[in-house]
């Protein structure tokens, strides 16, 4: 643990007696050869125009003393919520509803397409539950329905209550929750299409981007997100007085049903939201709650809601053959045998189980129980022999034809019937077999007869297990096996003739692995007969789409995906799956602040979905490549992701939702509440940003955060974008962070080769060395190369998404919606990105949304070549391959340069940062929660009460004159030399910079005082001189600072690490647009000479007028930490 704080540990005594003491780490105790303080210093454009600001607008007591900023600590007052008009029940009269139920039974009558539509409606599994649905939500206020996939729920469900609800003559507002927005929007065009409508007439959607329907539509399709805010505009300990009271506004009051769907997929969204609405539902008695999933521990669910009644409805799969990693090595290691033959019978033949006969099963069943009449049964088995019909199931009660033979005595039919492969140890549901039944009904007989057909079994079992056992030995089970695949995959083809075969693979790494090693096989890189396609979130629309078309004749898919394809995507020609049993999950180490993500061990529930997808759409096989053992020692369900995964954006939602209550107290009432330590980092983040106070209270600002439908960091960046002038890169920023990558993965090597160099070109339009802004530059140039008609062009030569930015470009208008809905920004924000291709200032707004994420990149090591990131808790990173800046410390850089990132995740091969930029040290220093202030030559690794030892004179004298040379420390572990007047100057600035946001929360339509104008300008000029990292020089950002470089020039530089000069194809796409210098008021708009650096109009005034410079207290190291209960 002190390793990872970075600090040393050393125990003495024995014992009882026994101490352990933590040290800092001394400077010179560190492995890597670091170089001292870096030293600050503004360069001659910053210092005059920040003696011109001073000169002017010089500072007062109340800066210096942090008063403005406490008066951010006041509590937010009373949230006043506009209620959504999407959410209002339609303003529909009894004669309304007749009349549209008339015109649905008309439609009806008159299409032969919606005729059949209500057809096949009637055959759905639930569709025999519709009045128990109906009558169950009559008497309860909470229903639990656990419908297996395939039952209809989804689609029905809605419908059901919507018919309900109008054969009674009234009104409703169904609202209907799914955890993503494509389902949103695709169940709302299925439901409408079933009543012959257009979305938006009686079922609407409303997601973030978009909406159809509204206060007419009675049924309400939204993401789990967009239900929370209305939630969150009630609180929950509303008096019974008060709801007596409750204004028409309310539009909770508006709603009459809500269904949870999926909610067995536990993020974090929805257990909050089930946290908010068992809270509510006393509250308004006429509002209905449905929770459906697929996969679902019932009764933990319906014991979180009071015992709420729980309606189980069966499902409709295809039969699914299942073979475990004992049977797959068993099957390969026969040669010559056809492991499918009786499969491959079966399956031709399992479609004659249709409803009619399974209706004769279960009649015949009941008549060979209750009659002992056995012709009916044993005809119906001798006609159609296929294991399905072998293993028939009763329906209601799970009795199988073997069950009831054995326990009524029927020797040679039971010999018969084990002959035929009958599974003699499925149960029914009692959890009986057949030698339990056979001994219930005293069959001695039988009984033997089942035990020796069970003893034979288990010889086979042996040698299945020495099989595993040998296989374990030699491989690591953790890991994927590509040649086992491989074998598999041949075995399968040699032994079938057609079907596609699916393959679950944890990530891309393997998928690629995999992929490669059969383009290598003899066997498989005949592409006229074997189509290897990858399916990865990542991979182009186009290769996705490759894996829903049919191949040619002759020729047979293998699909390589990750769990996308578990629940997300239906691939109706798959025969065969290939579990590989492990997946990529995300997770949160609360005590070490880093994110982690590894390859872990599906649950029985994601075991389950994959083996569903060989019986989705026609019968199949699934080979799980663990064991049998493996497989029953899997948990139950994943980890719900309220437990795994930060959750500052759920703790600021609960003081919107209930300003007195305190957070941890109230994520107790979730399902499973977080751990403690997630819970108080999370609160620490939020008063760093300035939402909380120290004791918790919610400021004016966090108000304003958690209203915005972003993390609280980033929505603090917006706000720092517009007063920095640089609002469409703040957008991009806060857009892509919640989003996708738009970069591809191409497949061949060489073609990847070229789309990291094409990423890392992207990003040198801003100065390069960054992850984040090779985004940003990669939208900027797509929608020009749109608007010239030379996207498809763009996205090819640089392997950009046209999907992913299309997304992004909508997000970012919606987003910059919600910033003029409050006044944040004007309807026309134009005038808001005047900055928007400053590099410095670019960095600056980046490092607003990702602080603290802050570290610093260690020099070269012999041991260690590639790129290690040093953190504020002491921790080494690496940083991912796929970044811009992986070879970043190949070559020799000045200093240790400060890099910021999203996270820190720590997967199989260790810790590492996906995303990161390299950054300036002036946007840290103005942006960061502490300043603190020490002589230069004080040691920060001695104890911290040492910093209040020597006499008073000495430490009054270290901030006496501005010449002094002073040492200024950052968060306690970034330490830089700067004189006494820099630092006295940038302490202003950052006051003025709190007082700013500040005064936008309060006045967001008001223009700022004069002083803070002012001030805000000055900042936005430093950032553009000086903000840029010392490995960026003015050649580099020069291509948008409208450097008169030509082409050739900039091309002689050559490629270098994390830089490669832009093209131009890039170059003429930016061409048209004009480079202005930093802007913030007209009063201060500035024209930029050749240089692209900022000329100030006026002369400068003095350097520091000494008589004017307020008296303040120098004793002892200052420390300028901002007030955590004010705006930061």
């Amino acid at each position: 643990m002190c390793r990872k704080l970075g600090m040393i540990s050393k125990s003495s005594g024995n014992g009882e007696r026994r101490c352990l003491s933590v040290y800092k780490r001394k400077q010179n105790q560190s492995s890597e050869m670091e170089e001292g303080p870096s030293l600050l210093g503004f360069s001659g454009e910053a210092r005059n125009v920040l003696q011109d600001l001073f000169t002017h607008y010089p500072p007062v007591d109340a800066e210096l003393n942090g008063h403005t900023v406490r008066k951010a600590s006041d509590k937010a007052t009373k949230i006043q919520w506009t209620p959504d008009g999407a959410f209002c029940r339609p303003a529909l009269r009894k004669p309304d509803i007749l009349k549209k139920v008339e015109m649905l039974a008309s439609k009806v009558n008159k299409s032969d397409q919606l005729r059949k539509i209500v057809q096949d409606r009637s055959k759905l599994p639930i569709s025999s539950y519709k009045d128990v649905i109906s009558s169950t939500l009559e008497n309860n206020q909470v229903v639990l329905i656990s419908g297996e996939t395939g039952c209809g729920k989804t689609t029905q469900v809605p419908q059901y209550i919507l018919d309900h609800m109008w054969g009674k003559g009234e009104s409703c507002k169904v609202v209907c929750t799914q955890p993503r927005r494509i389902s949103a929007i695709s169940v709302a065009e299925r439901i409408s299409a079933e009543r012959g409508e257009a979305v938006g007439d009686t079922v609407g959607y409303k997601i973030r981007l978009e909406s159809k329907g509204g206060k007419n539509s009675s049924i309400l399709f939204c993401t789990n997100g967009i239900l929370l805010r209305v939630l969150i505009g009630r609180v929950t300990n509303i008096s019974k007085e008060q709801s007596r009271k409750r204004s028409f506004g309310d539009a909770i009051t508006e709603l009459t049903h809500i269904i949870v769907d999926e909610i067995h997929e536990r993020d974090r969204f929805s257990d909050f939201m089930l946290a908010i609405l068992r809270d509510l539902l006393p509250l308004y008695p006429h509002l209905r709650l449905v929770l459906m999933s697929a996969t679902i521990d019932a009764e933990r669910f319906s014991k979180y809601f009071s015992g709420c009644p729980v309606i189980q409805v069966p499902g409709f799969t295809y039969p699914v053959k299942t073979f475990y990693l004992e049977d797959v090595l068993s099957i390969l290691q026969s040669v010559g045998d056809n492991h499918l033959n009786t499969t491959t019978d079966d399956l031709k033949q399992s479609s004659l189980l249709t409803d009619d006969y399974k209706s004769s099963m279960d009649e015949a069943i009941n008549l060979a129980l209750g009659s002992d009449e056995f012709d009916p049964l044993l005809e119906l088995i001798s006609t159609e022999q296929n294991q399905e019909i072998f293993n028939y199931q009763h329906s209601e009660t799970g009795v199988t034809p073997l069950m009831v033979l054995a326990g009524k005595g029927q020797v040679g039919d039971v010999c018969m019937l084990l002959s035929f492969g009958v599974d003699c140890s499925a149960q029914d549901h009692d959890g009986k077999s057949a030698l339990d039944w056979a001994e219930q009904g005293n069959q001695q007989e039988v009984c033997e007869v089942i035990k020796k057909h069970v003893e034979c079994s288990s010889a086979k079992l042996t040698e299945e297990n020495e099989l595993l056992n040998k296989y374990l030995a030699t491989i690591n089970p953790e890991h994927i096996d590509t040649v086992l695949i491989e074998r598999l995959l041949r075995k399968i083809c040699v032994d079938s003739n057609e079907g596609a075969i699916l393959v679950f693979l944890p990530g891309w790494e393997d998928i690629n692995q995999t992929r490669e090693r059969l383009l290598a096989s003899s066997f498989f890189r005949d592409s006229s007969k074997f189509l290897v396609l990858s399916l990865h979130s990542m991979i182009p629309s186009l290769e996705q789409k490759k894996v829903f078309k049919r191949p040619p004749a002759g020729a047979r898919k293998i699909i390589l995906s990750t769990n996308i394809a578990e629940t997300a995507v239906t691939i109706d020609d798959v025969v065969f799956v290939i579990d590989s049993g492990r997946m990529k999950e995300k997770s949160y180490d609360p005590y070490n602040n880093v994110s982690t993500l590894h390859s872990s061990w599906v649950s029985k529930a994601n075991a389950r979905q994959r083996q569903g997808r060989a019986g989705r759409c026609q019968p199949g096989t699934c080979y799980h490549l663990y064991s049998r053992f493996r497989a029953a020692s899997l948990p139950d369900y994943q980890i719900p992701e309220i437990k795994r995964m930060p959750i500052e954006e759920l703790c600021l939602q609960v003081k919107l939702l209930d300003s007195d209550c305190r957070i941890a107290d109230f994520l107790k009432k979730t399902l499973d509440s977080p751990v403690p330590e997630t819970v108080r980092n999370a609160i620490s983040v939020l008063q760093d940003l300035g939402a909380l106070t120290q004791d918790e209270q919610l400021t004016e600002l966090g108000e304003k955060l958690g209203t915005l439908p972003v993390h609280p960091s980033t929505s603090k960046m917006l706000l720092f974008g517009i007063l920095m002038n640089c609002l469409d890169p703040a957008l991009t920023l806060a857009c892509a962070a919640d989003y996708r990558d738009p970069f591809l993965l191409p497949m061949a090597p060489d073609e990847r080769k070229k789309a990291a160099a094409a990423k890392v070109e992207l990003a040198s339009l801003y100065g390069g060395y960054s992850d984040q802004l090779a985004v940003v530059a990669a939208l900027d140039c797509w929608r020009r190369a749109k608007d010239r008609g030379e996207e498809s062009q763009f996205c090819s030569k640089y392997f950009v998404s046209s999907n992913t930015m299309h997304m992004l470009s909508n997000m970012t208008k919606q987003l910059q919606n919600e910033l003029a809905q409050r006044g944040f920004v004007p309807a026309d924000a134009s005038a808001c990105s005047l900055n928007a291709r400053d590099p410095g200032i670019i960095r600056a707004v980046l490092m607003a949304g990702a602080y603290p994420m802050v570290g610093r990149l260690l020099p070269p090591n012999r041991n260690i070549r590639r790129a290690v990131i040093e953190t504020a808790s002491g921790a080494k990173v690496r940083l991912h391959p796929h970044s811009c800046n992986f070879n970043l410390s190949s070559r020799k850089t000045s200093g240790n340069p400060l890099v910021t990132y999203d996270e820190i995740t720590r997967g199989d091969g260790g810790m590492y940062i996906k995303n990161s930029s390299v950054v300036g040290t002036y946007p840290l220093i103005i942006l960061a929660t502490e300043m603190v202030v020490a002589p230069p030559d004080d040691d920060d690794s001695d104890d911290e009460d040492d910093t209040d030892k020597g006499t008073l004179g000495q430490q009054k004298e270290i901030m006496s004159s501005p010449d002094n040379s002073v040492s200024v420390v950052i968060d306690r572990w970034l330490r830089f030399d700067a004189t006494a007047l820099d630092v006295a100057q940038i302490y202003c600035l950052r006051e003025r910079l709190a007082s700013a946001i500040l005064f936008k929360v309060k006045h967001p339509q008001d223009v700022l005082p004069p002083d803070l104008g002012a001030t805000m300008y000055a900042i936005a000029c430093i950032l553009s001189y000086d903000g840029l990292p010392a490995m960026v020089t003015t050649d580099d950002a020069g291509t948008s600072r409208g450097s008169s470089s030509t082409e050739s020039s900039r091309f002689a530089q050559g490629r270098r690490v994390a830089y490669i000069p832009p093209g131009g194809f890039l170059m003429s796409l930016l061409s048209d647009k004009p480079l202005n210098a930093p802007h913030f008021q007209k009063s201060f708009n500035h024209r930029d000479g050749a240089s692209g650096h900022i000329r100030p109009s006026r002369a400068s005034i003095g350097r520091f007028d000494q008589s004017r410079r307020p008296q303040r207290n120098n004793s002892g190291p200052r420390t300028f930490k901002r007030q955590r209960n004010g705006a930061q």
